[in-house]
């Protein structure tokens, strides 16, 4: 027995729960500083980092991460407008981006597919301009837009992406509450799950957008209000929301959304700390990791924890960051390893990445 698993074994007296193993290693930078950019991971593997935000200012470049080779190369696009807090989503043969922050505060209406090799295939523009919004596959293969900001205030709105017309459609009804910097979750059912990111007295409300009736209905209230969360399907068809910021607090609670019974259950398991503004990576295994974000201290985290969907509860991963990251992305590589690239520090925006690596053999904290 090592002297690690010797000590964890020791504090397990006095803890409630214990690290669990984990590593990070370097994986070379980016070739520009970002935040609030995506990265959709491609047929091949290979990870499309797209458009995001300096300090001050939207982007319009885009690189490729080769997993293979654990470098990232940059991929050419003329002609895009500057972007961030926009969305992306691989479609069957492209990557559909739509939205996003300009400068001067605009939020844009112009949206694009990009097909790997071939650059941009088809230019469309959304009904509305939105920014921080949801984007959601339904089961015909058509897609949700939810929310978001016009660039005045949180909008209702909804609109579907019909990939055979090439164009936005409206949705037959809007939301029922306005949301921004919410959730949107795609069920095995194929309703999608709209939570969080409403203010006044339907914060804790949560709708369910049903694609045969093209419009939403509301479901039983969250445990609490909650935005900047994280809400990720588990392999058991259940939902996990965490953390994000409540009223005027950061939060470490979780719950789980039940399809079954539409009701949110509190965990009596909390998050290990306090996060919003934070990723949620599902593993291939079930099992989901929390990375960084911004903590109930104030100050931006560089730790990270296990979800055990079969235990119902958290371990911290035993190793930190070596920049603590919020509005980064993290992305699943497979083999346990999950790459996590750019983001904010409390002081700067960085163009350094990471890969985390979580062992395979069921060891954990919990």
């Amino acid at each position: 027995m090592g002297k690690r698993t010797i000590l964890c074994f020791l504090l397990g007296f006095v803890l409630s729960a214990c690290s669990g193993e984990g590593d990070f290693s370097p994986s070379g930078n980016m070739n520009a500083p970002r935040h609030g950019h995506t990265a959709t991971k491609l047929e091949s593997g290979e990870i499309l980092i797209a458009a995001g935000l300096t300090k001050t200012s939207p982007l319009d470049d885009f690189e490729i991460y080769d997993p293979a080779q654990g470098t990232f190369k940059p991929y050419k696009i003329q002609g895009l407008r500057t972007r961030g807090w926009h969305k992306a989503l691989l479609l069957k043969d492209a990557v559909l981006i739509t939205g996003g922050w300009t400068t001067g505060g605009k939020a844009l209406r112009d949206s694009f597919l990009i097909q790997p090799g071939a650059g941009v295939r088809v230019r469309a523009m959304m009904k509305f301009g939105r920014h921080d919004h949801t984007m959601t596959k339904l089961p015909a293969g058509d897609v949700l837009i939810a929310g978001g900001n016009d660039g005045k205030r949180a909008i209702r709105h909804l609109e579907i992406y019909a990939p055979g017309k090439r164009r936005f459609l409206p949705a037959r009804r809007p939301m029922l509450m306005a949301r921004q910097q919410h959730s949107a979750t795609a069920l095995s059912g194929g309703n999608i799950l709209i939570l969080g990111g409403a203010e006044g007295k339907g914060a804790r409300y949560a709708e369910l957008y049903l694609p045969s009736q093209g419009r939403t209905r509301l479901v039983r209230s969250l445990t609490t209000q909650r935005s900047r969360h994280t809400a990720t399907r588990l392999k058991n068809g259940r939902v996990l929301v965490t953390g994000g910021l409540g009223k005027e607090k950061t939060l470490a609670s979780a719950e789980i959304y039940d399809p079954a019974t539409e009701k949110f259950m509190p965990l009596n398991s909390k998050l290990r700390v306090n996060r919003q503004q934070h990723t949620a990576t599902l593993m291939p295994d079930g099992r989901v990791v929390l990375i960084g974000g911004w903590g109930g201290e104030g100050r931006t985290l560089a730790s990270a924890e296990v979800f055990e969907p079969d235990r119902g509860c958290f371990w911290s991963v035993g190793v930190e960051m070596k920049f603590p990251r919020r509005l980064h992305t993290a992305t699943s590589l497979g083999g346990g390893r999950v790459l996590i690239a750019g983001g904010a520090s409390d002081n700067e925006v960085m163009k350094s990445a990471e890969i985390l690596t979580i062992p395979n053999d069921g060891k954990s904290g919990c």
